[in-house]
């Protein structure tokens, strides 16, 4: 990928002509995990770009286009970013899987963002050899035992998620009783059980709702909160569904307030009076020692909206990069160097220590930050 390995390429270019016919049978996983010359590489961006977590996938995407330039600038390479919108569905991540495993120039898949797009693709994937790093999809399920053998991510999952929010939620606030909410998807679901299972350990007492991931109404459920409930825990994916439950909780009189998970993370959207929100990142706006890399993004989109998970997904692009750059030391590169040097990454990070998997392809002592927020103003509490 460096300016003086254009020779190495350039006398590589038969044998990927080769692979590039095979390549073309996109029906085939193995045809596609071929050797790919250096000039051309993609990085496959696989998150919601559109549906109701659009804003989600809109500044991953944002944040992965920064640090691409900011690589490229840095390295002298030329990496590229192919889009692949899930639409928060399942059968449409699927969809988009085989289309990025059917682009021979794509080297890696920056996501999926949500952890349901990655139960669908993550097999197809690990028998392309197509590496996957997702700066979001936090399932526990998803690395236990190691299903999906190309799939890391560089933020802890909900094993750290569910303990955290019980801990906050029955001491720091002292709860005594709550309503958790579920959205139907496989990312909330086993989530908010958790959250439930470890309230009632605590002797808080916990009643359980569940909607769709498309509602956007929820006077229903606010109807049925009762008076001594303190706190309502949404897990969710959607940050105007949880804006819509805060302002509904207050249009009814309630005195709950609400405690949302991961996609309620958006300061432009969720801006309750008052509640809370759990992430898998620091939002860097909150760090001193960020200003900088803040500045020049702000230089690069003019305008800033973003929250914690863009630079999650830029973590996860300068992951596969480093990673691609390496396999291509000799002018080529095939999909199962880049896995493998995944494995082994040790890179600097914006959002914490340097960014290292487990053998099972989590991210090494990743931790999740509490935000308290006051007026529609976010700041970090743990």
């Amino acid at each position: 990928m460096r300016r003086g390995l254009v020779a190495a390429a350039l006398a590589a270019l038969v044998s990927a002509a080769v692979a590039a016919s095979a390549v073309a049978n996109t029906s085939s996983p193995q045809a596609s995990a071929q050797v790919a010359a250096c000039t051309n590489v993609s990085l496959g961006f696989f998150g919601p770009l559109t549906g109701p977590a659009g804003f989600l996938g809109q500044e991953q995407l944002s944040w992965l286009r920064f640090g691409v330039q900011k690589y490229n600038k840095a390295k002298g390479t030329r990496f590229k970013v192919v889009q692949g919108d899930t639409q928060l569905k399942a059968p449409v991540a699927l969809t988009v899987a085989r289309r990025l495993i059917g682009n021979q120039n794509v080297m890696a898949v920056i996501g999926g963002s949500e952890s349901q797009a990655v139960r669908v693709s993550g097999k197809l994937l690990g028998k392309a050899n197509l590496v996957s790093v997702s700066g979001s999809a936090t399932a526990i399920d998803l690395t236990k035992g190691r299903p999906y053998k190309s799939f890391f991510r560089v933020v802890p999952n909900d094993g750290i998620q569910g303990p955290d929010v019980i801990k906050f939620v029955s001491g720091n606030l002292k709860a005594k009783n709550v309503v958790v909410i579920d959205s139907q998807d496989d990312y909330s679901k086993p989530l908010a059980a958790a959250i439930t299972r470890g309230l009632r350990a605590k002797k808080v007492n916990v009643s359980r709702e569940s909607v769709s991931a498309d509602d956007t109404d929820f006077s229903s459920i606010v109807a049925n909160v009762g008076g001594n409930v303190t706190v309502v825990i949404f897990a969710t994916q959607v940050a105007s569904a949880a804006n819509t439950l805060s302002n509904q909780l207050r249009e009814q009189g309630k005195r709950a307030i609400v405690f949302g998970t991961d996609g309620a993370y958006s300061p432009s959207q969720f801006k309750p009076r008052s509640g809370y929100v759990s992430v898998f990142a620091p939002d860097l706006h909150f760090d001193p020692k960020a200003r900088a890399v803040i500045a020049e993004y702000r230089k690069f989109v003019k305008k800033d909206t973003s929250g914690a998970f863009g630079p999650a997904t830029y973590m996860a692009g300068w992951v596969a990069m480093t990673a691609i750059e390496k396999a291509c030391a000799d002018g080529t590169a095939t999909r199962a160097e880049v896995v493998r040097n995944v494995a082994t990454s040790n890179v600097p990070s914006i959002i914490g220590a340097n960014v290292r998997f487990d053998k099972k392809g989590d991210v090494r002592g990743g931790k999740f930050v509490i935000y308290k927020i006051a007026n529609g103003k976010y700041s970090p509490v743990r």
